[in-house]
């Protein structure tokens, strides 16, 4: 009888640790979304150069994207990053964390107090007439007009035309490409800045060094009407700097084309070069 009794003790000692395992398998914790004190981040102005700020993040969390939006249509991409900013004024910065719980971000403004005022490299970017621009034919469709001390792009029919200008420049320094920008609103086209060391060629399409600054109402910008500075609307290529490993003569090349870009479509004015 006792051994009876024990063995019935034992295997209900077995169930109530059975159920007691499978009470405790949760199985494996849930990941949770992070919070934007996750996101924050720091910046410290290079002592040289104020216009200059490198930015910084950690998140305590494990991440597997970051992004960065500095304010001025530019963005990167990591822990840290470095940016230039040529112009005065305040810009909202985003940090954002992307996370197998979800998303955070977090945002601050910063002051930039005065403008990188570098000597101009271009020659009559305010256009007193053409002097030191050459025409850079390249399809027939879009023409392009020197008047009220202005340039103007207007036409379409797949045609493109532009304006090129060359400037020496130095050796791994960096430059910033600007201008004002009118757009009057565009349709199925593109309105594109190159520096290139390749020289244009009449009747030939002009890539060399990629996009600096562009307007592509594919990609989504150039299809409204807006006037600033064209910085702060390209949504193609760049941000408007480049950079040469060796020095010496490069060639600004401006050039639109399209099926229809209006009347007057995109005007330009004040164009520049600086080094930062």
């Amino acid at each position: 009888m006792k051994a009876i009794k024990l063995q019935h003790g034992l295997l209900s000692l077995f169930a109530l640790l059975l159920l007691s395992s499978c009470n405790t398998d949760e199985g494996p914790a849930a990941v949770l979304p992070p919070d934007s004190e996750q996101a924050a981040f720091s910046y410290t102005p290079d002592p040289e150069s104020p216009n200059r700020l490198t930015f910084t993040a950690s998140p305590e969390v494990e991440t597997w994207y970051t992004h960065w939006s500095f304010g001025d249509n530019t963005a990167a991409e990591g822990m840290e990053a470095t940016k230039t900013y040529p112009l005065s004024g305040e810009y909202e910065v985003r940090f954002k964390i992307f996370t197998d719980g979800g998303t955070a971000q977090s945002t601050q403004t910063i002051s930039i107090e005065s403008d990188i005022l570098g000597p101009n490299l271009i020659q009559n970017g305010e256009f007193d007439g053409d002097e030191a621009w050459s025409i850079l034919p390249i399809s027939n469709g879009v023409e392009v007009a020197f008047e009220n001390g202005a340039v103007s792009w207007s036409g379409g029919g797949w045609g493109q035309e532009g304006i090129y200008q060359a400037i020496e420049v130095e050796a791994d320094q960096v430059y910033q490409i600007n201008m004002e920008v009118t757009c009057n609103g565009l349709s199925d086209s593109w309105f594109e800045v190159y520096a290139g060391k390749t020289v244009p060629t009449p009747g030939n399409d002009y890539t060399d060094g990629g996009i600096r600054l562009g307007l592509n109402t594919w990609e989504g910008c150039g299809g409204e009407p807006f006037e600033g500075l064209f910085t702060a609307y390209s949504c193609s290529g760049e941000d408007g700097t480049f950079q040469f490993p060796e020095g010496g003569t490069v060639y600004l090349v401006i050039r639109g084309g399209g099926a229809d870009y209006g009347i007057n479509g995109v005007t330009i004015d004040n164009v520049s070069v600086r080094q930062l």
